[in-house]
């Protein structure tokens, strides 16, 4: 076990990094948006444009992998809503995005980080299907069923529209879209524009573990840490372990494929939980409150999802 935290630990060192630095002054607060901007609005994207662009898509987009990722996820986005709404009283608003919270992962900027520092490059070809519909797939949900319970006497075609709209707009789906695009054309960039590609892509990981560390600072705890250990319950112990029922135990997946699965269901949530609360005004404390407390007990959480799976299940 000792020997898997430290495996994880130098992703959580780059977070207690940008923490740190921000914390004490050493950089000053604004930096946690540059980064975070540089970030999500260049640098993954490229990232997950090579990827892409490299994937093999049959391996890659295996519907048992995906519905054992993401049939976890949707149930803990409808246990969310149910809990928030019955056993701490939300308004239906509220409650979605207290759903959303328990099942938007930080599959990105931290999952693929300890995919590959924990089990090597095998399983990226799985996590990498998992990633390029994690955004659009989940933003749609949610964006869908909040728009749904605040329709306000609004068409439904009208709500479809705003949630697609949202959807394609996003950074890291048009660097998705580009890199498919650029995979089934057989269409290739010259050498100086893949090289600066790749550079760029080497930057994404790091700049936005200390990106994420720095915007910490941010947030505060709160008063509903019940609420948010709520949350933290569903994204780091329900998701994965439906995930690895169904990969390893109902589908029988390759262990690269299981790892993939389970490893990304494993992470805690990631900064969208608390863009998707800000965008809606909705339970945005408790975001925030989530969005620390299960980043917190991760480090202990996803140490022993990688114990399972390398040393029982799949060792």
């Amino acid at each position: 076990m000792l020997s898997i935290v430290i495996t994880v630990a130098p992703i959580f060192i780059l977070i207690a990094i940008g923490y740190a630095a921000v914390r004490f002054g050493y950089l000053p607060a604004g930096i946690a948006e540059a980064l975070n901007g540089f970030a999500v609005r260049i640098a993954v994207p490229v990232l997950l444009f090579r990827a892409l662009e490299r994937l093999d898509m049959a391996a890659a987009f295996s519907l048992p992998l995906l519905v054992s990722f993401y049939a976890g996820a949707f149930t803990c986005f409808a246990i969310g809503i149910v809990l928030a709404r019955k056993l701490f009283r939300r308004r239906p608003g509220e409650s979605v995005a207290v759903g959303f919270a328990a099942t938007f992962s930080n599959s990105v900027l931290l999952g693929l980080a300890i995919v590959e520092r924990s089990h090597g490059i095998g399983p990226m070809t799985p996590a990498f299907g998992i990633v390029a519909l994690h955004a659009p797939m989940l933003y749609a949900v949610g964006i869908t069923t909040m728009e749904l319970m605040r329709r306000d006497g609004r068409p439904i075609v009208e709500i479809f529209r705003v949630a697609a709209r949202s959807i394609i707009a996003n950074p890291l789906m048009i660097g998705i879209l580009s890199g498919a695009i650029v995979n089934l054309t057989g269409h290739w960039l010259p050498e100086p524009v893949m090289a600066s590609v790749d550079m760029l892509a080497a930057a994404a990981i790091p700049v936005s573990l200390v990106g994420v560390g720095a915007a910490m600072t941010r947030y505060q705890m709160t008063a509903r840490l019940p609420e948010a250990g709520m949350v933290a319950a569903l994204s780091l112990i329900l998701h994965p372990a439906i995930a690895f029922a169904l990969s390893h135990v109902v589908f029988q997946l390759p262990p690269d494929a299981v790892r993939a699965a389970v490893t990304l269901a494993a992470m805690p949530p990631g900064m969208n939980i608390y863009l998707f609360a800000v965008m809606y005004d909705r339970a945005v404390n408790l975001a925030a409150s989530a969005f620390l407390l299960a980043t917190m007990l991760s480090i202990a959480t996803v140490s022993f999802w990688i114990y399972i799976l390398n040393h029982i299940a799949l060792g």
